[in-house]
């Protein structure tokens, strides 16, 4: 189904826009009476929403359903599983303290079981299981799954929505015929991974799945990118024909992406884990949806309000799923450890960015692409680039393409082979063209030389100026305590039953 708002002259256009490109009937494209604003009350959401969407479903024979003797009524089959939310459309429900909470889940802490704020689209993926209400979190039955979401397994009541939004609507039609035009060839292009370098503590669980995600990524034969140092992708540093990017945390856009120029591959997958990062979809500058969005990717996730990490999108179960070749609002959700929650799919739900991987074609015809040819020599490596030293070495000598040794010099260096990693960026710098990549080869030389030798680089202490007599040390106490590091996720209050929760820890 695709829903829009009818009293946004927009939100109409592009339901429409969408339909037509996806041969979608006009009979499951459906306009909601809505107000104009991202925020709406549970009040609204519930009469101007829920409600009109369960009688539709139920009325259209969409959904089948049966009364309990206890008089409620259960979805027990499902002809609707994907919503395509249409900007426009109500994205969070705020707060309502007049609401009678449910009594909160064995194990589950107040700070999330005393909450009913929301994303809408979370909200209208749990609205037809049996155990929904408006108060914390429901375990998502499809997370972690393979399962198709059209397979009967699958709870008939859960809904896959994700959003075509954007800061304009002419974004949004980009976003659409860049899914569209993608799935032909398949998403081709560097991944760039920025990890904190965390291994201990509330957040390491952030840092696993950055580090998981280059596994995977390399693995599928994707050239990658791992930034693993504290602090975010510089604004120095280039990043060029960028299809996948992932990274954690700053509550805005900043870095390279700041950079006039920069834009994503068209069908780019870009995901920036932080809280709010979907607060608004509205601007090109502030959290990181929209901006993302601004800059050319296809897909993302996020979220409205906070979530707590552990109740945030698994980022490897998504690019997992993604490249296995399941759709976007599947992958989105199989990555999702609640509903009735904060998180939001964005962009076109029936998306399938690796598609073409998965499907046969004549190589006849086809364009050269040094990435196919890159992940055709991953593969054929044990899917270990490491072990394709010679193949890599004959193909850039072939193709004079520096993307194969910066690729292998990465892999490289995340393996602590620093003198071949230093060995293979030089050698592609002498083969580099663009000057984007030129800069980028010698900033990665310098750091894995750092590496090598760090006496070399090893900067003098700047010399020691004593403190002027007039500093206390009551300001100075207070200098030290002063924190600039930017904002962390919140992670999940301690409580003693998170083992015991009824869905797998990663």
């Amino acid at each position: 189904m695709v829903l829009f708002n009818s009293n946004d002259p927009e939100s109409v256009e592009l339901a429409r826009y969408y339909a037509s490109k996806r041969s979608i009937s006009s009979a499951q494209v459906i306009g909601f009476d809505l107000p104009m604003g991202e925020e709406i009350t549970r009040e609204v959401f519930n009469r101007q929403i829920a409600d009109p969407l369960r009688n539709q479903l139920i009325e259209k024979g969409w959904w089948l359903v049966r009364q309990l003797p206890d008089g409620t009524t259960r979805v027990f089959d499902t002809r609707i599983r994907f919503l395509a939310l249409m900007r426009g459309f109500p994205l969070k429900i705020s707060s309502d303290s007049s609401i009678e909470l449910p009594p909160p889940m064995e194990g589950i802490p107040p700070a999330v079981s005393g909450r009913n704020d929301a994303s809408v689209d979370s909200e209208l993926a749990a609205m037809g299981l049996p155990d929904f209400v408006p108060g914390g979190l429901i375990p998502n039955p499809y997370f972690g799954r393979f399962t198709p979401i059209l397979e009967e397994s699958v709870s008939p009541g859960l809904l896959l929505p994700s959003r075509l939004d954007a800061p304009t609507a002419a974004m949004v039609r980009k976003m659409i015929d860049d899914s569209i035009a993608t799935e032909k060839e398949g998403l081709w292009g560097w991944a760039y991974v920025d990890g904190r370098d965390i291994t201990k503590g509330a957040y390491i669980e952030g840092d696993h799945w950055m580090r998981k995600l280059v596994e995977i990524l390399r693995q599928s034969g994707i050239p990658t990118i791992f930034d693993n140092l504290p602090e975010t992708f510089q604004e120095t540093f280039p990043i060029t024909d960028a299809a996948v990017y992932f990274g954690w945390y700053t509550g805005d856009i900043n870095g390279p992406f700041l950079r006039e120029n920069f834009r994503f591959r068209p069908g780019a997958v870009a995901v920036h884990l932080h809280s709010f990062s979907a607060s608004s979809l509205r601007s090109s500058e502030n959290h990181w949806c929209g901006p993302l969005i601004a800059r050319g990717a296809a897909a993302t996730l996020g979220n409205v309000y906070e979530p707590y990490l552990p109740f945030t999108a698994n980022l490897d179960v998504f690019q997992d799923r993604l490249l296995a070749g399941v759709t976007l609002a599947e992958a989105g959700w199989m990555s999702q450890r609640a509903i009735s929650w904060m998180g939001v799919v964005i962009g076109d739900p029936l998306y399938k960015p690796y598609q073409a991987w998965n499907q046969f074609s004549d190589p006849r015809g086809r364009q050269e692409n040094p990435f196919r040819r890159f992940r055709s020599i991953t593969r054929s490596s044990r899917s270990n680039i490491l072990l394709a030293m010679l193949q890599i070495h004959e193909v850039t000598m072939e193709t004079g393409d520096s993307m194969f040794l910066e690729a292998l010099g990465n892999a490289q260096m995340d393996a602590d082979h620093l003198p071949p990693a230093l060995d293979s960026f030089r050698d592609a710098l002498k083969m580099a063209k663009d000057p984007d990549v030129q800069a980028r080869l010698k900033l990665e030389i310098a750091f894995v030389s750092r590496r090598i030798s760090p006496e070399e680089f090893k900067e003098e202490p700047p010399e020691e100026i004593p403190p002027a007599e007039t500093f206390s040390e009551e300001v100075e106490a207070k200098e030290k305590d002063f924190d600039l590091s930017p904002p962390k996720p919140t992670p999940t209050p301690p409580w003693d039953g998170l083992q015991n929760l009824p869905f797998p820890d990663l």
